[in-house]
């Protein structure tokens, strides 16, 4: 019998499961969705390229017509202290609903958004009136830059398709544009000097500075994107100084990022680092490494609003009474890795990401629903019966 099961008791089964990445803990996860999903006939694949580091592509065939992949990562962010100031004030492993919120870690970012497909393609499967191919991923290290999870199946040609569906907290909107981000390690070597004669030494704290100012020049002249106002600016997330108060420091480490609006090119903004860094050794004699960090980042994304999938989330919108908004996304997601494959993608799910990678993460009971039925009318939308040709992402 193909399971029904409650999107909400789902979400909550879900968080139960420890699935934190630093270390990643994705396989539990999916042999969860792989029960949920074979006893509803889908047609499983695992693919694990490293012990333990699992990802799932499910796939339910109802003939000719287009292939819709929904995708949702298996893994969080680390939870983080509990019961501390600033940390969790319960259990983050243990589901908790308050005032119509559900608590609990990853519960918007995104197993909220996972509990939404695999509910959707439950459902789906009990439906008549589509026709072609419905794909559902699991997949793994999306919170530790996708390498082991999307950019495998990227490898491996399992991302080609006519339309995708990547879950990420957009309270229910869908998300055309995304930012991508360019991140970066800059490493200064000075050279060390006692404090009280810094004429002797070169400062790499000082050097760093001014790199980060000349930075901030470069990029006041890169144009903006009317959906991301603010951007590209520099962040440093991390400065290490390793040394003494009482010396002049000879090495100074910045790791940065600069987000990337649609239609900019990533390597544009890498170049920029190492224009600045260029300008700043000569300035002041010092030797200036740059290195793209944890792989530098991710490409930006942006689908049209005339591409079917899109227009298909519009009529859904319509017909619900809802406004049909898009929403514009801050966050990196796995939709690049669809880009890099010729597949459009939107990004959608319940939840805000204001409340992701927090203490108290929640999704809004109200929004798993609608989320889940959204994704149905979606794919009622999207893979209409046809007589014609299959396009091109279909299997005949």
């Amino acid at each position: 019998m193909i399971p029904r099961p409650d999107v909400v008791a789902l979400c909550c089964d879900l968080i139960a499961v420890n699935s934190e990445n630093p270390p990643g803990r994705e396989a539990e996860v999916v042999a969860c969705a792989a029960d949920l999903l074979g006893r509803a006939g889908f047609d499983l694949e695992t693919v694990e390229p490293r012990p333990g580091r699992r990802s799932l592509v499910a796939r339910l065939h109802r003939g000719r017509g287009r292939r819709l992949i929904l995708q949702a990562h298996a893994d969080t962010k680390p939870a983080g202290p509990v019961g501390v100031p600033g940390g969790w004030s319960s259990d983050p492993f243990v589901p908790v609903e308050r005032d119509g919120l559900l608590v609990g870690l990853g519960a918007c970012d995104t197993k909220g958004g996972l509990a939404a497909q695999l509910a959707a393609a439950c459902e789906l499967a009990h439906q008549p009136g589509w026709s072609g191919e419905l794909v559902v991923q699991v997949v793994a290290d999306e919170e530790d830059g996708s390498a082991l999870g999307a950019g495998t199946l990227l490898e491996m040609g399992l991302l080609r398709g006519d339309g995708a569906v990547v879950a990420e907290p957009t309270g229910c909107q869908p998300s055309l544009a995304q930012l991508g981000n360019a991140w970066s390690e800059i490493t200064i070597d000075g050279r060390a000097a006692h404090a009280g004669h810094p004429a002797r030494g070169r400062d790499a704290f000082r050097a760093m500075t001014r790199l980060v100012m000349v930075l901030d020049e470069l990029l006041s002249t890169v144009p903006t994107h009317p959906a991301f106002p603010g951007h590209p600016r520099l962040n440093v997330g991390d400065l290490a100084l390793p040394g003494h108060p009482g010396t002049v420091p000879g090495r100074c480490r910045m790791r940065c990022d600069v987000r990337i609006s649609p239609g900019a090119d990533r390597d544009d903004t890498h170049a920029l680092y190492r224009r600045a860094a260029d300008q700043v050794a000569t300035e002041l004699g010092v030797d200036i490494d740059v290195a793209p960090y944890q792989g530098g980042g991710c490409r930006s994304h942006e689908i049209p609003l005339d591409h079917p999938l899109a227009q298909a989330f519009v009529l859904v919108e319509h017909v619900s009474g809802r406004p049909g908004r898009t929403l514009p996304f801050a966050g990196g997601t796995d939709a690049r890795y669809f880009a890099a494959a010729g597949t459009p993608a939107l990004v959608h799910g319940p939840g805000h990401l204001e409340q992701a990678h927090a203490p108290d993460e929640f999704v809004p009971v109200a929004q798993l629903r609608l989320a889940q039925q959204q994704l149905v009318a979606l794919a009622h939308q999207f893979l209409v019966p046809t007589r014609h040709p299959a396009p091109i992402g279909a299997r005949p």
